[in-house]
């Protein structure tokens, strides 16, 4: 039986941001689903995460930022002022940007194929959690692989029926905002000036081509 979650209090985030650091898995709130967060240059914890949700070996971990700025610190990419733009738009907010890799640090799952999925959320316990990591973390939803409708997020709940016995903590924490799902946009191997979508959340193709120069396929 998985241990109940713990309240947000700064103690238990800090508690939970040193396991984070050395090398633990831990259950931790999202915009959207509470989320399997590790840090991302910790292999062995990368290898519990996908071990615990049974989790395709081709599907990369997102890459998450404290600070909008921060990607430039993972990732590089030929117009980098659009991706300020996109940043300074949308983050924190419901937008994943797949950029080319720029960062030895970082796991391989974390990093596939030379690019990596980065973003950057609003939920006020993730903040203080990643403050207490003091660098970025890798996330997925803490579910088992394939076994929830895309309409249902996961709360703490489900989570710890899910993943809870096999996680070392679950943070409480409630999801920010009215956020449903992320979108994806890929910027990378593009085009200058374009863009590919690769799954649509709550930012359309039109809320990206508003705030930049894009064109988005």
């Amino acid at each position: 039986m998985s241990s109940p979650a713990l309240s947000p209090t700064p103690e238990n985030v800090q508690t939970v941001a040193n396991c984070i650091r050395n090398g633990g898995v831990v259950v931790a709130p999202s915009d959207t689903n509470m989320a399997l967060t590790v840090a991302p240059d910790q292999p062995d914890a990368i290898d519990r995460v996908y071990a615990i949700k049974d989790r395709p070996t081709h599907k990369p971990l997102t890459l998450f930022v404290r600070d909008p700025r921060d990607w430039r610190r993972f990732a590089r990419d030929d117009d980098p002022e659009t991706v300020d733009a996109l940043a300074e738009a949308f983050w924190p907010g419901p937008l994943n940007l797949v950029l080319e890799r720029d960062s030895p640090g970082l796991d391989d799952r974390c990093a596939m194929d030379g690019t990596v999925s980065v973003s950057c959320l609003a939920n006020p316990v993730w903040c203080e959690l990643a403050d207490a990591v003091g660098g970025p973390v890798a996330m997925t939803s803490a579910n088992q692989s394939g076994t929830v409708p895309d309409d249902r997020l996961v709360d703490v709940e489900l989570a710890a029926d899910h993943v809870g016995e096999a996680a070392d903590y679950i943070l409480g924490g409630e999801p920010a905002g009215t956020t449903r799902a992320s979108t994806i946009l890929s910027l990378a191997a593009g085009e200058s000036g374009e863009a590919r979508m690769l799954r649509r959340g709550d930012l359309t193709a039109s809320d990206i081509e508003r705030a930049t120069s894009l064109t988005v396929d």
